[in-house]
């Protein structure tokens, strides 16, 4: 493995700007071709509505992910994440509507939950040497069981209104009140002023995920860990902390977009993600450049796998062709990556 790492480097360095630059961006290249090609043969593709559309569904989607990522760069996986999405909106609705909690309280509860299986994941995969897939799925269906349990099946709805402002409120709205009359006129001024504000926390965990991942240690450890356990362990590396620790951000951050889906559709189900959610989450991240053999992993490619999976979603729409037809383009899309991954891992 750490022959890899060596390969890694050496063939980096010998490869030209433009190369280097398609391997560490290609989700980034091929999201703006996708949308140029889409844009000259859809029909309202290329609209001011249907861009903001594809930002604000990728907003969730991109918050799950970025957990997703961090998981993926440590060589793991985690299938527990729908449910844990579920299990976190059913809470939230019951904090919130039932027990009348107040916002605040209610979404910091939901995010210490999400941090709890999060701790639970990264125990039994650490310590008792349960290999990922296996104990992440086993944990999924426990939540996925309690949600059922303490939802009973029902769905809580509407929210409360301190909780809807939360994420529905419009943030920009501040400055276009300030704007001279005929930018205020302007259509596309308009729509953009009305982004809501859950729009807005995917952008600040995406630059909170990129600093952490890019610019601090822990980053640094990530991949020295992903690519080597036993010789980050030897490199004085704490391993054992950095992949619990890991697996709670993950955690927290799928709880965090829970809260924002929950409060996008005005209501708290515990159906909201299952096994559906979480693979498409593992495409977007996989989409985006990450590798599933750990190690390599970078968050602007990641975005840019996310605003892929969710402009194709739109895409199969747009046209009005089965919708059924969106699952398995993602497989075959994550079937491509994974025999590219290999294909790719045999020559180094």
């Amino acid at each position: 493995m750490l022959q890899r790492t060596d390969k890694l480097k050496h063939t980096s360095s010998q490869q030209s700007l433009p190369v280097r630059f398609v391997k560490q961006y290609g989700s980034v290249v091929v999201f703006f071709i996708l949308f140029i090609f889409s844009s000259l043969f859809i029909d309202r593709f290329f609209s001011v509505r249907n861009v903001l559309t594809i930002i604000k569904q990728a907003a969730v989607t991109v918050v799950a992910c970025m957990g997703m990522m961090l998981i993926l760069t440590t060589g793991g996986i985690d299938l527990s994440l729908g449910y844990t999405l579920g299990l976190c909106s059913i809470f939230l609705g019951i904090l919130s509507i039932k027990l009348g909690l107040p916002a605040w309280q209610a979404v910091l509860l939901t995010l210490v939950l999400g941090a709890l299986v999060g701790m639970l994941n990264g125990v039994i995969i650490q310590f008792l040497r349960v290999p990922p897939f296996i104990a992440t799925l086993g944990v999924g269906y426990v939540l996925f069981g309690i949600a059922q349990i303490f939802g009973k099946g029902d769905a809580y709805y509407p929210l409360p209104d301190d909780l809807l402002a939360l994420g529905m409120s419009r943030p920009l709205n501040g400055l276009y009140s300030i704007l001279p009359k005929a930018l205020q006129e302007n259509d596309t001024i308009q729509q953009v002023s009305r982004l809501p504000s859950y729009v807005f926390i995917a952008l600040f965990v995406l630059i909170l995920i990129y600093i952490l991942r890019h610019k601090t240690t822990y980053g640094r450890q990530l991949s020295a860990f992903g690519f080597n356990r036993a010789t980050a362990k030897l490199s004085g590396i704490n391993t054992a902390r950095l992949h619990v620790m890991t697996y709670m951000i993950s955690s927290t951050l799928v709880a965090l977009a829970s809260v924002m889906l929950t409060i996008r559709v005005n209501c708290a189900q515990s159906n909201l993600g299952g096994s559906n959610y979480t693979f498409e989450i593992v495409t977007a991240a996989v989409v985006g450049g990450t590798s599933l053999f750990g190690g390599i992993s970078n968050v602007i490619s990641c975005l840019f796998g996310c605003l892929i999976t969710k402009s194709l979603e739109n895409i199969v729409n747009l046209m009005a062709v089965n919708i059924y037809l969106y699952q398995p383009m993602m497989g075959l899309i994550i079937l491509l990556a994974i025999v590219f991954e290999v294909y790719k891992n045999r020559k180094l």
